[in-house]
């Protein structure tokens, strides 16, 4: 079995733009992380893990179209700074 793959050196301040946005647009919505999680199907530990930016799996694509979806906004707005 091979071994999670690590963000790149020089990407880490787009996987933090995408943390700190991914917890921005939740608060805003007056979420929890629960909740957020539950609608976006994933657990609670996950959403936790990819808003610290402490995660060595990055998230795929469609759990990024999730949590879109599950914050109501573009997915684009996941990685624009703000």
């Amino acid at each position: 079995m091979s071994q999670p793959k690590l963000p790149k050196k020089s990407n880490l301040q787009k996987y933090k733009t995408m943390s700190l946005n991914l917890r921005y647009f939740r608060n805003r919505l007056e979420l929890t992380q629960e909740q957020v999680a539950s609608r976006a199907g994933i657990s609670t530990k996950y959403l936790s893990l990819i808003e610290s930016a402490a995660f060595c799996n990055p998230p795929t694509l469609e759990v990024l179209f999730d949590l879109s979806d599950a914050l109501e906004i573009e997915p684009y707005r996941i990685f624009k700074e703000l």
